[in-house]
């Protein structure tokens, strides 16, 4: 029966593969004892490592191959690269983040404001807190401000 098609290449296609020699003499190894060519024991005396050594770096070898050969999505996968409209995007919902953090925080300044008067009135008037003295008409307009929001309604 006459075989059809080119003859199996076997190790020699490791030839023209990119990496270096030591890796390609230890994969030729490991393919001739996968295909019976030759004992792992010769292997190992070529290569200079021990038995567990090799079955170690098969499996790994074996591994990495079945990895690849999972299945996956058709097509191109996505580009990873970022445009500039996708890194603008980002810094906006960033900013947006930040801003949502400083609104809440506001408003439980405001809450407390309202909850704790006296508290306000110290953050909101700092020449009385630095010890200056305020003068009567300051005394005066802050009376009245305090008079005017006593006689706002709450909603």
């Amino acid at each position: 029966m006459a075989r059809r098609g080119r003859k199996p290449t076997g190790t020699n296609l490791l030839e023209h593969l990119e990496g270096s020699e030591r890796a390609k003499t230890r994969l030729k190894g490991i393919l001739e004892t996968l295909s019976a060519d030759r004992t792992i024991p010769d292997v190992c005396d070529e290569l200079g490592i021990g038995e567990s050594m090799f079955h170690r770096v098969r499996s790994e070898v074996l591994q990495a191959a079945l990895d690849r050969l999972e299945p996956r999505p058709l097509g191109r996968p996505p580009l990873e690269s970022s445009s500039p409209q996708d890194v603008r995007i980002a810094e906006l919902e960033t900013e947006v983040l930040r801003l949502q953090m400083e609104l809440q925080a506001a408003e439980v300044r405001r809450e407390l404001a309202e909850k704790l008067p006296r508290l306000a009135k110290s953050d909101a008037h700092p020449a009385s807190a630095e010890g200056k003295k305020t003068t009567a008409r300051e005394r005066k307009r802050l009376r009245q401000r305090l008079q005017q929001k006593r006689n706002r309604p709450h909603p």
